[in-house]
């Protein structure tokens, strides 16, 4: 989240070709080889337990990668590995850890919310100076960069990508102890989406700050007075010059809808080109070009259907939400079903899965975080049942202690 696609050959030496992979894609490499050689016990545990969900996952990556290779244009493999590959590894080797690490899931959300902090703080010093500040030379050689239209991305690879980084984010927020840190939180992530100018992003976040002051653990007074802050901070918010970016998009969205409708109707009139094989990872660009639309087709299952295939691009997705579905009534994790739903619902309303960016990355963290949370309860019942007398043994570590709340 701290280095960009445009700010990756800095570190790995690669600016082109099949190995210009995101510097985190070569970093979790390194990790996966190296806990494959130290502790390929904990993988094989992992993989036995969710065999069919990893053989879905394995039979996208075919599905992607020979759809590639045969495809006479070529294929966009570095983005399979970046965005499909190397996220789903990050994920086998987040539950690989989680094995002997109970505190993982708590570990996690403390990181992620730190780096949402982060860039949401470089995004609004961007916002005040005007300025990309860091990686400069290389956003200037992105299209659609442009630092007169004032929407900001931090150390992000887009606006977008930080506005669903936040969305996921936000949720989570729920589960600190501390109203203060809650509330700065909070306020920073409604600052930093009003710097992405986005309009999903906005409405998502509202949403979020709603559940978090509802289902956090505080008293009703507490919960009044808390509501009553955030709201004279976003009315604060609201009235600086923040807000002029979203609402001019509000009211004119200069023909985005319009171009995402045609897209879509497009893609309706020719589903059967791609209903088994795609034309190449990348290949819905060049169909919407040829197409003659104006913009992408700006939803990653439609694009990757054009990829490699709608039965394939169904499968990846319904793995994400079967992911939600079956861990999220198990734990008891403040904030983390909302933010796995997010996970999976937010993506969907631009081309974030089918573009070079920490996306998949960071939903495929709080996927891990939900079997994480969903495991650690089910530990917990085992050893209650185990040795009942434990539960009221307040001399025990707490993750001992806590199967009496079971």
């Amino acid at each position: 989240m701290l280095v960009p696609t445009v700010g990756s050959p800095l570190i790995t030496g690669v600016d082109s070709g099949s190995l210009s992979m995101h510097a985190a894609s070569w970093l979790i490499f390194a990790v996966f080889i190296v806990r494959l050689a130290h502790d390929p016990v904990s993988l094989r545990q992992v993989l036995g337990r969710e065999f069919f969900l990893f053989m879905g996952l394995t039979l996208v990556v075919l599905a992607a990668f020979l759809a590639s290779r045969s495809s006479q244009e070529g294929g966009g493999m570095v983005l399979l590995v970046d965005q499909i590959l190397a996220p789903v590894l990050f994920f086998l080797v987040l539950l690989s850890a989680a094995l002997t690490d109970p505190d993982l899931v708590t570990a996690l959300r403390t990181m992620l919310l730190t780096l949402v902090a982060v860039t949401c703080v470089i995004a609004l010093v961007q916002w005040l100076t005007h300025s990309v500040l860091f990686y400069e030379e290389g956003f200037l050689t992105q299209y659609w960069f442009n630092p007169e239209t004032d929407r900001w991305m931090g150390t992000l690879d887009q606006p977008l990508a930080l506005s669903l980084a936040i969305c996921v984010a936000a949720p989570l927020v729920a589960g600190l102890k501390h109203n203060l840190l809650q509330a700065l939180l909070l306020i920073l992530m409604i600052t930093g989406v009003l710097v992405t100018q986005s309009r999903v992003g906005l409405f998502v976040v509202g949403f979020s700050v709603v559940a978090v002051v509802l289902f956090a653990k505080r008293r009703v007074w507490v919960k009044i007075v808390f509501l009553t802050v955030l709201s004279v901070a976003t009315w604060f918010i609201v009235q600086s010059p923040l807000v002029a970016g979203v609402a001019q998009r509000l009211e004119d969205d200069t023909g985005s809808a319009e171009a995402r409708a045609r897209a879509l109707e497009y893609f309706v009139a020719h589903w059967s080109d791609y209903f088994i094989a795609g034309q190449g990872i990348g290949a819905s660009y060049r169909v919407a070009v040829q197409g003659g639309l104006q913009t992408s087709f700006e939803n990653p299952l439609v694009m990757y259907s054009i990829d490699f295939g709608i039965v394939f691009a169904l499968l990846y997705f319904s793995v994400m939400a079967y992911l939600v579905l079956k861990h999220a009534p198990r734990h008891h994790f403040r904030g983390l079903t909302l933010a796995g739903l997010l996970a999976v619902v937010v993506p969907q309303t631009y081309s974030s899965l089918a573009t070079r960016s920490a996306a998949a990355i960071v939903i495929w963290t709080v996927f891990a975080m939900l079997v994480m949370a969903g495991d650690e309860v089910v530990r917990q019942g085992q050893l209650l049942k185990a040795a009942p007398e434990f539960a009221g043994d307040t001399s025990l570590p707490e993750p001992y202690r806590a199967g009496r709340n079971l």
